[in-house]
């Protein structure tokens, strides 16, 4: 009965360690396919894993981010980015950083800018330009106002005591637009 038991033992612990190899190889290849713009192909990889196992904030983050760029669902992302949240994770959305003071270039303020995200954390907001520079932290303490722009859609102003800040969403979608404030929101409010 002992063997028996041993056995078992040790064939449920080489399944688990299969099984987190497995989807340790999952989480890599959506990670690099995120960062070579493969945004289709992000979620497929990292479905079974969150199926599995939510503890990872970092799947909950780029299975959302899947979601939202590979499949444009907004209420598949919104779910997950709730729970990623919830469990201390941050929501990240793709965003362009206009650096222009609101000239207009047939019609759109978004002509010289840098790339980034945007994550969205308990009590605030973070951009995070690729290049490093232009990256900022805002706090609900920061903030004089934070909406969505008409026009062009997708586009965000942030205004701080100091400066002006215009974003566009990656999708330029209002409907992104509004996911991204309703985070912001709900979180500056903790």
């Amino acid at each position: 009965m002992k063997k028996r038991a041993v056995a078992v033992s040790f064939l449920c612990c080489a399944l688990y360690a299969q099984q987190n190899g497995r989807f340790a190889a999952l989480k890599s290849q959506a990670f690099e396919l995120f960062d070579r713009g493969r945004f289709d192909q992000v979620a497929g990889k990292l479905e079974e894993v969150w199926e599995q196992d939510r503890s990872d904030s970092k799947v909950a983050e780029y299975l959302a981010m899947g979601y939202l760029y590979g499949e444009h669902s907004v209420p598949k992302a919104r779910a997950v980015m709730k729970e990623g949240l919830d469990s201390g994770g941050q929501a990240t959305f793709l965003i362009h950083h206009s650096h222009e003071k609101m000239t207009i270039l047939n019609g759109d303020t978004i002509n010289n800018y840098c790339s980034g995200r945007m994550s969205i954390v308990p009590g605030k907001i973070v951009f995070t330009a690729d290049t490093g520079e232009h990256s900022t932290t805002f706090t609900a303490g920061d903030l004089k106002d934070f909406r969505i722009l008409g026009g062009s859609p997708g586009r965000l102003q942030i205004k701080t005591n100091a400066k002006v800040f215009v974003f566009r969403v990656k999708s330029e979608t209002h409907e992104e637009a509004a996911l991204l404030e309703d985070f912001a929101e709900q979180s500056l409010k903790k």
